[in-house]
């Protein structure tokens, strides 16, 4: 009787308060979804549909096998709305089915190209938070991406303390690319580098925009043995 009660008010929910796509407004069926396949598929720009090293014209910095990104950032779009709500709104859905979405780009871009066959070999860090920051939050960002990421493709999700973040640093909008790279200076710390040993490592983070953040994490992780390092992040401004 009681899983008939809740099949009824879930039909109801769903016929009175439809889910519908954050970017065109269709309604979905699924309510755990936030866009509609059309979008998905159709909407947003693919930066790099090449599958070149990077997506951006500069060289990266030494010890970064790749650098991807799912879709084009655009400024006051649909992209950034969805970043402001996963961030700023408390809805971490948006985080762990945009990175469902990006997990497909681990399996058809990258295994063989830039990163080995073997997923075992693979492990997905996401960019931390400060303890402060992510307690006011609820959440990291970057690990419900992350999480989703790996649900989808298969790739190991590294433990939350492995990386860390000393520092609660400043704002960095409307810092020079060497004056963020000074401010990220000595801020992540590698807890348990043995577990990194070897792996090829997949930074994950929301948006990648002069990459200050993702470089400076990964010279945190150069000497800790890894096999290589890669940057995938849902949008890039």
């Amino acid at each position: 009787m009681l899983q008939l009660f809740h099949t009824f008010t879930d039909g109801l929910e769903a016929v009175l308060f439809p889910a519908t796509c954050m970017a065109c407004g269709t309604a979905i069926k699924d309510k755990k979804r936030v866009l509609c396949s059309k979008c998905v598929n159709d909407r947003f720009e693919d930066p790099n549909p090449a599958n070149r090293v990077s997506c951006t014209k500069m060289l990266l910095p030494d010890g970064i096998n790749f650098q991807d990104a799912l879709w084009r950032y655009d400024k006051e779009g649909h992209i950034q709305e969805m970043i402001r709500c996963l961030k700023y709104k408390g809805m971490s859905q948006i985080g762990t089915e945009l990175g469902k979405i990006a997990g497909k780009r681990i399996a058809e871009r990258h295994l063989g190209t830039h990163t080995p066959d073997n997923l075992q070999e693979i492990l997905l860090v996401p960019v931390p938070l400060h303890p402060a920051r992510e307690k006011k939050r609820g959440y990291n960002q970057a690990r419900m991406i992350a999480s989703g990421m790996s649900e989808i493709s298969g790739v190991d999700l590294a433990e939350n303390e492995i990386v860390v973040r000393t520092r609660n640093t400043l704002t960095q909008t409307k810092f020079s690319f060497s004056k963020r790279m000074e401010n990220l200076k000595g801020v992540f710390k590698v807890n348990h580098p043995e577990k990194l040993k070897d792996k090829f490592i997949i930074l994950v983070d929301d948006v990648f925009t002069t990459g200050s953040t993702c470089y400076s994490m990964a010279a945190s992780l150069k000497n800790t043995g890894v096999a290589g390092i890669g940057i995938l992040t849902i949008g890039i401004a």
